[in-house]
Parts: structure tokens; C-alpha cells; sequence
């Protein structure tokens, strides 16, 4: 895998950001390797490590936004970076992302909780390349897993994090060499979410009679330890689980 003359930046939060990091620099002489961190990024590890923090104790060279434009030989890897780039902006046009639903359903924001609310029964991550839409790029690649019927959002959103390091390592090599192959995505078959589509402090509350299915797999998207929790009844939920055609819902 020949990259001794590329610029890889990975952009990007969370342990998933920096697996990418890790992975790369087997590749990648370190001084080829760029980071740029959320805004949101402070540098302290929380409930996830900060690839802030990673890069500064491991020598990584931080950069912002603006100082990729005019760097010819970069490859973009976004992952997790929460700001919508310009790629009219870039001198290079190899910019990819890594976005946590199978393209083109559920575009934009709060992939993993919708998947959940909604039932899916897969999940999984898109590589697609980066245009001037939100992630409306051409698809290079999916990786598919199935989301077993006890799986609250909290745990998917993990195995989304897997996932994404097991699809780079799939497809770096061609990302490096530019021998991929796109196809368009047909948008008119998928859905997407802003970042005001969901309020989580005011749609966290449940008061039923009865759990259902269409029920369960609600509470299960808000269960969330880091974040948030439901509340079924006025009674905190830490979990939910549907056995033998019962529902078990475990409370704080």
C-alpha cells in the first residue's frame, strides 16, 4: 500500500475516530497524518476518548478546516465530524465520509436513534464520497449487520462504531489509491433527519397502559446511559427486553 506521498486527515470524534488513526499510521508516516476535531471537543476523555487528547499525547499535528483547502495530495476522512464541509473549498476532491446507516435511508442526524425507534431490523455503515448535499455522495461501500431484537440504541450505537473501523480497513488500500468505484445513490428511496427533528428531553417520556412492539422499540432507542434514559410511568428505565412474547423493562 503505497502513501508515503499523501496527506490523510481523519476528521472526527469518539473511539471509532481514533481506531481510524491507529489503523492508518500503519500506513501513513506520522507527519503525513492530519487531525481535525469537532468544536464540541475539548480534549478530555469522557464516555468516549477524545481524539483531541489521543492526538496531542501521541504528537498527531491538529489542524482546522481552512488549512486543508489548498492541499492538493489530501485524502479526507470524516468520521463523526459534525460540521457540513464546502468541497468547492478543496483543491483535492478525494473526500469520503463514514455515515452510521445504510445509505440512502436516514441521512443527516440521529441515524442510530431512528433505526431503533423505527424497528429496523439492519443496520450498518455507508462509505461514500462527500459532495455539496447532506450525504447524498456517491456509495463506495456498506457494511450490513443485523440489530438483534434486545439491542437498545446505546449498544447499536457501538456495534456502528465497529463497524465503521472494519469497513476502513476493508477499504483503505483503494481509498489511497483511488481505485474504488461509486454508485449513485437513489435519494427518492431513502429518508432523512435534521438535527431538529428529534427532542430528546420532551420525547423521552412514555405513559402507557400496555407495552407493544411499536412501544418497545421506542423505549429502546432512548435507552442511552451516557445521554439519556427513558421514563415509562414516571420510573426511570435502565433497559428493555422482550423474551417468550413478554416484555421485561428494568427500572433504576
Amino acid at each position: 500500500m503505497s502513501g508515503k506521498n499523501k496527506i490523510v486527515c481523519i476528521a472526527g470524534k469518539n473511539k471509532c475516530s481514533i481506531e481510524f488513526v491507529k489503523f492508518i499510521s500503519k500506513y501513513i508516516p506520522k507527519k503525513n497524518i492530519l487531525i481535525l476535531t469537532n468544536k464540541s471537543d475539548k480534549g478530555n476523555d469522557n464516555w468516549q476518548p477524545s481524539l483531541k487528547k489521543y492526538a496531542t499525547d501521541n504528537k498527531y499535528k491538529i489542524i482546522n478546516l481552512k488549512k486543508l483547502y489548498d492541499i492538493n495530495n489530501l485524502v479526507f476522512i470524516s468520521i463523526e465530524y459534525e460540521t457540513i464541509i464546502n468541497t468547492n473549498k478543496f483543491s483535492s476532491k478525494e473526500l469520503f465520509n463514514f455515515h452510521f446507516s445504510l445509505l440512502p435511508k436516514y441521512r443527516g442526524c440521529h441515524t442510530n436513534f431512528f433505526q431503533i425507534y423505527k424497528g429496523e431490523k439492519f443496520s450498518g455503515v455507508t462509505l461514500h464520497k462527500i459532495d455539496n448535499g447532506i450525504d447524498t455522495g456517491p456509495i463506495i461501500d456498506q457494511l450490513r449487520f443485523p440489530i438483534a431484537k434486545n439491542t437498545n440504541a446505546f449498544k447499536n450505537y457501538h456495534n456502528l462504531m465497529n463497524a465503521s473501523v472494519k469497513l476502513l480497513k476493508k477499504n483503505f488500500k483503494k481509498i489511497l489509491t483511488f481505485n474504488y468505484k461509486t454508485r449513485r445513490q437513489i435519494l427518492k428511496n431513502g429518508s432523512y433527519y435534521s438535527r431538529n427533528s428529534i427532542n430528546y428531553d420532551r420525547m423521552k417520556y412514555f405513559n402507557l397502559t400496555r407495552l407493544n412492539l411499536k412501544y418497545f422499540n421506542r423505549i429502546k432507542a432512548f435507552i442511552f446511559p451516557p445521554l439519556q434514559l427513558p421514563f415509562l410511568n414516571n420510573k426511570k428505565v435502565l433497559d428493555i427486553k422482550f423474551t417468550n412474547k413478554n416484555f421485561k423493562v428494568i427500572y433504576d
